[in-house]
C-alpha cells in the first residue's frame, strides 16, 4: 500500500451525471465557513468592536484601502466586492490544505497497475528471450510453468492507493481555472461598459498592428492566473507530504515533530502571498480595462468640485456692489 499523489481531483461519488470530487467537498466547506463567520460578525457588530469583529474589520479595511489606492475611490468601490471575495476565498482555500486530515484521511481504493509497467516487468530483452527459448526447447515443462507464473503476475497487477476525502480547492486546476475565467469575464465587462464594444476594440488596437498581441495577451491571462495558483499550491502540498515522509523515516528525538513545522510556516506565507497576487493581478487588469476614460471623468468632476468651492473673487469675477453704493 502506498500514498497516491494525483494531479487531478479524485471523484468520491456522483450526483446524477455530475461527479463530486474531494476538492468540491472542501470548497463547499470553505464557502460555508466564510459565509458563517462574516454573517455572525455582521449580526453582532458593535460600535466598540470585539476581537473577532476587529480582525474582520482589519482585513476589510486593508483590502478597501488597497483597492481604492489602485483604482480610485469611485472605481474601487465598484470592484471591491470581487477583489475582496477572491482574496478571502483563495486565502481560506490555500490554508485549508494545512488543516490536519485534509489530504491524509481517506479510503483505500484498489487500482490496476499500468499496462506499460506490467509489460515492462514481464517482457524480457532480446538476448534473454533467445536464452529462454533455448531453455524452453530443452525443457518444455519448465517453459510452461514460467508462462503460467507470468500470466498470474499480470492478472494480479493491482495495488492500493489512498483517496483523500478532502483536498484543497486551490490544488484543483478546475477550481483555479474557474476563478481565472471569472476574472477574464469581469475585465471584459468593465472594459466594454467603460468604452463601449467598438471603443474597447479601439483601445486594444492602438496602434492597430498591436491588436493580435493584445488579444493573445488577454487570453493568456486565463492560463497564467490559473496555472500559477494551482502550481504553487499543489507543489506545496507535495513538498509537505515528502517532508512528513522524511521526518517519519528519521525517527530521531524530536526531529519528526519539528522538521515539518518550518515548511508549514512557509506554506502559510506562500498561501497568503498567492491569494494577494491573484487579487492584485485581477485589480490591475480591471483598472487597465477602465483605461483613461474614467480617469478623465473623475479628474474633471474633482476639478469642477474645486471650482465650486472657490468664490467669485478668487475666480477673477466681479464682486456685486452693495445696494447703497
Amino acid at each position: 500500500m502506498e500514498v497516491h499523489v494525483e494531479i487531478a481531483a479524485e471523484t468520491l461519488f456522483h450526483l446524477g451525471p455530475i461527479p463530486v470530487t474531494n476538492a468540491m467537498v472542501t470548497m463547499v466547506g470553505v464557502m460555508a465557513l466564510i459565509l458563517g463567520v462574516f454573517t455572525l460578525v455582521a449580526r453582532r457588530a458593535q460600535v466598540v468592536p470585539g476581537r473577532g469583529q476587529g480582525v474582520v474589520e482589519l482585513i476589510v479595511d486593508f483590502l478597501l484601502g488597497l483597492v481604492e489606492g489602485t483604482a480610485g475611490k469611485r472605481n474601487g468601490r465598484r470592484v471591491f466586492p470581487l477583489i475582496g471575495g477572491l482574496f478571502i476565498f483563495i486565502l481560506a482555500s490555500n490554508l485549508s490544505g494545512l488543516i490536519p486530515g485534509v489530504g491524509s484521511i481517506g479510503v483505500w481504493h484498489e487500482e490496476e497497475a499500468e499496462e506499460e509497467s506490467a509489460a515492462a516487468v514481464v517482457e524480457p530483452s532480446t538476448t534473454e528471450q533467445t536464452a529462454q527459448n533455448q531453455e524452453g526447447a530443452a525443457d518444455p515443462a519448465a517453459a510452461e510453468g514460467e508462462a503460467a507464473t507470468a500470466e498470474g503476475d499480470e492478472a494480479g497487477g493491482h495495488h492500493e492507493v489512498l483517496v483523500p476525502i478532502l483536498r484543497s480547492p486551490s490544488a484543483d486546476i478546475n477550481m483555479t481555472l474557474a476563478m481565472a475565467l471569472i476574472t477574464f469575464t469581469t475585465v471584459q465587462f468593465y472594459g466594454i461598459k467603460s468604452h463601449g464594444f467598438v471603443g474597447r476594440i479601439k483601445h486594444m488596437a492602438d496602434p492597430p498592428f498591436l491588436f493580435p498581441i493584445e488579444l493573445i495577451s488577454e487570453l493568456s491571462r486565463i492560463i497564467s492566473l490559473s496555472a500559477r495558483l494551482f502550481g504553487n499550491v499543489f507543489a506545496g502540498e507535495v513538498l509537505l507530504a515528502v517532508m512528513y515522509a522524511m521526518a517519519a523515516a528519521i525517527r530521531v528525538a524530536v526531529i519528526p515533530l519539528l522538521f515539518p513545522v518550518v515548511f508549514l510556516f512557509l506554506e502559510l506565507l506562500f498561501g497568503t502571498i498567492q491569494a494577494l497576487v491573484f487579487a492584485l493581478l485581477t485589480l490591475v487588469y480591471i483598472v487597465l480595462a477602465f483605461g483613461e476614460h474614467d480617469d478623465h471623468q473623475e479628474d474633471h468632476a474633482r476639478h469642477e468640485g474645486a471650482r465650486e468651492d472657490i468664490g467669485p473673487a478668487e475666480r477673477g469675477g466681479a464682486v456685486p456692489a452693495a445696494a447703497g453704493d
